[in-house]
């Protein structure tokens, strides 16, 4: 019985990781009674339904990065102070970093809360794997927003994200990270950029960050494109330079990645900004590491356990199955004699004389 047991808790621990259960709520809201300054729930409400966007700030924009769900919920604080948390579902990561940076509150900084976040007046903002949250506080504590924040953040949990790629391609010289703003697609640029320049002008989808950059008292917007392909890329390349790149604007590609560099630059402070924009292809060989158990990789000790389970219930069943056939040949015997295959007259001898 204790070696049935070993094997079954063996069998346990080995599980595959997708079998295990996963205690995450999404309910992200701060747990009532958490904190004592926070009173009661004055207003709860959600969407999940875009069309309900119009009348929330930053709607438009959450439904044109990718919106799958919102929350909202209003506590009261204190005698006639209020908090309210928003925490608004996206597609992915970089939909919630570009809300992040479009609807900045201040300069971005590194979480926690989140992943990255910025704070202003009592209010802070925060992104975190695909969600975006916005937490505002009035006739609060100080501190509360931030508590709360990274309680809503611990809730949400998961590993820190980095910005979006395109971010890290952005140059350093002159670089004025506070002015940064990224968009996910076309669709998001078009409609909340406010740009109307025509070299920006391509059928072809992309993600862009912009950024101002400043140098030597000279200053000017810089416009990181990022392509499907580098023939996309190529192929808007060669359009800027066919004509639509002279004075003050500068191009330059690398890989599926164009900038473009507008402002009060000369050629020479032009060429040390772009410069910094590289870009290379790397191949890496993911190896699949099964993991281990006493040096024996999981996958195969768990079908040994497995095997070894079932041999040992197929001879518990035949066992108890033997038992019971005996006694019911000790029954019939004592019982029923006449029907038991030991009955001497059901038994036939044959004898052969042997000369």
């Amino acid at each position: 019985m204790k070696f049935i047991l070993f094997l079954f808790c063996t069998f346990l621990a080995t599980a595959p990781a997708a079998a295990q259960i996963e205690l995450v709520s999404n309910d992200y809201f701060p747990a009532e009674f958490e904190f004592q300054e926070i009173r009661e729930v004055t207003l709860d409400e959600a969407l999940e339904d875009s069309a309900g966007l119009s009348r929330i700030d930053g709607g438009a924009l959450f439904s044109d990065v990718g919106f799958q769900k919102y929350a909202r919920r209003v506590y009261s604080v204190g005698e006639a102070g209020a908090i309210s948390v928003e925490i608004v579902t996206l597609l992915d990561s970089r939909a919630a970093y570009s809300v992040l940076t479009l609807l900045r509150t201040g300069g971005i900084q590194d979480g926690p809360p989140g992943d990255a976040f910025t704070t202003a007046g009592g209010e802070i903002r925060f992104s975190q794997g695909k969600r975006w949250v916005r937490i505002h506080g009035r006739g609060a504590p100080d501190d509360l927003p931030k508590r709360v924040a990274i309680s809503v953040s611990n809730r949400i949990g998961g590993r820190r994200l980095k910005p979006p790629s395109l971010v890290s391609h952005m140059p350093v010289t002159g670089y004025d990270a506070s002015s940064l703003r990224y968009y996910p697609s076309k669709t998001a640029f078009e409609s909340h950029s406010g740009s109307t320049a025509v070299y920006l002008r391509t059928d072809a989808d992309f993600e862009i960050a912009q950024s101002r950059y400043s140098v030597d008292g000279r200053s000017g917007i810089l416009s990181l494109l990022s392509f499907p392909t580098a023939e996309v890329a190529e192929e808007y390349y060669s359009g800027l330079t066919g004509g639509e790149t002279g004075g003050k604007t500068y191009a330059k590609m690398a890989g599926p990645i164009v900038g473009v560099l507008e402002g009060s630059f000369d050629p020479a402070v032009a060429d040390r900004i772009l410069s910094d924009i590289r870009f290379s292809y790397s191949v890496r060989w993911i190896e699949d590491k099964p993991k281990t158990i006493w040096g024996v990789p999981a996958g195969i000790l768990t079908t040994v356990v497995k095997s070894l389970f079932f041999v040992a219930i197929l001879c518990g069943v035949s066992i108890v199955a033997g038992i019971g056939f005996a006694a019911f040949r000790v029954m019939l015997r004592e019982h029923f004699p006449k029907h038991s295959p030991d009955s001497p007259e059901r038994t036939e001898l044959t004898r052969l004389r042997m000369r």
